[in-house]
């Protein structure tokens, strides 16, 4: 297995290299696109207003964090960062996982290596995007300019090993569905109901958004954990400045947060105007 910071290159060598399917961080608070629909009464109106307002509030707070996360300084050099990956590689039983740091220079022959185009690798190169992706192989990829990224995505690698982690891990797949599984359920739960009261959903449809992201949220959570407490006992008392990872790992959460709220107005928003959120 080949690593690469920088203008250095490292090799390991280990059995089976192969890659994991995608984990990687997506546009997580897109700006919902809403046709123009009746709402019963101003009050609905100004209940929808409210709704997108908050949501590009959201959208703008992600974009912040994830600006926050660029700007931020690494927390050692891309030698200890290599340390600690080997640490995790080793006391995870990782063996199968192949790590690259992405740049412009090498976009091209990491793209060929992985099987992932060079779109997909782009953002990484350029110090936005950083994944760890489960398919035919298990692949971890960073940017050079951030090597440190690497440490959450091995952090997701181990989780995979955990059953329950993982089904946490997986769990965003279903997020997009959500906002229209909503409208379905609550359009059932109309023919049901006799009076013309609020439906359950209705009530907690925001609720119930976040809910379903909750476990994304948390499973995030979890991989930076790894990655700071690796930090921690593999250079142990050497000159590191941890609180710049734990910040920079701290503003990459808060996007999956913004996106889990941002899911929550989506969905009660969708149940309200009928109309499926993105």
């Amino acid at each position: 297995m080949t690593i690469s910071v920088g203008n250095n290159t490292y090799q390991y060598y280990y059995p089976d290299d192969y890659s994991l399917k995608n984990n990687k961080p997506q546009n997580n608070n897109p700006k919902p696109k809403v046709k123009a629909q009746d709402t019963s009464g101003s009050g609905g109106e100004s209940s929808a207003l409210g709704l997108l307002l908050a949501s590009e509030a959201i959208r703008l707070g992600s974009e912040k964090a994830s600006k926050m996360l660029m700007r931020g300084k690494e927390y050692t050099t891309s030698e200890n960062v290599l340390k600690v990956v080997e640490n995790m590689l080793n006391r995870g039983k990782l063996n199968d996982v192949s790590i690259y740091f992405v740049n412009p220079s090498n976009i091209n022959e990491i793209s060929s290596k992985t099987g992932f185009s060079v779109a997909d690798l782009r953002e990484v190169a350029e110090g936005k995007n950083a994944f760890f992706s489960d398919s035919f192989k298990k692949v971890a990829v960073a940017p050079s300019s951030k090597p440190s990224l690497i440490q959450h995505e091995l952090g997701h690698a181990i989780n995979a090993r955990n059953p329950f982690l993982k089904v946490l891990q997986t769990s965003r797949r279903v997020a997009p569905y959500i906002p229209t599984a909503l409208i379905l359920a609550n359009s059932l739960s109309k023919r049901l109901k006799k009076d013309n009261e609020e439906t359950f959903i209705e009530k907690h449809a925001g609720k119930i958004g976040f809910a379903a992201y909750l476990p994304t949220i948390i499973e995030e959570g979890l991989a930076s954990m790894r990655g700071i407490l690796a930090a921690k006992k593999t250079l142990g008392g050497q000159n590191i400045k941890l609180g710049a990872l734990k910040r920079n790992y701290f503003f990459a959460w808060m996007t999956y947060l913004l996106a889990g709220l941002g899911l929550g107005v989506a969905s009660k928003l969708s149940v309200k105007t009928g109309i499926p959120m993105q």
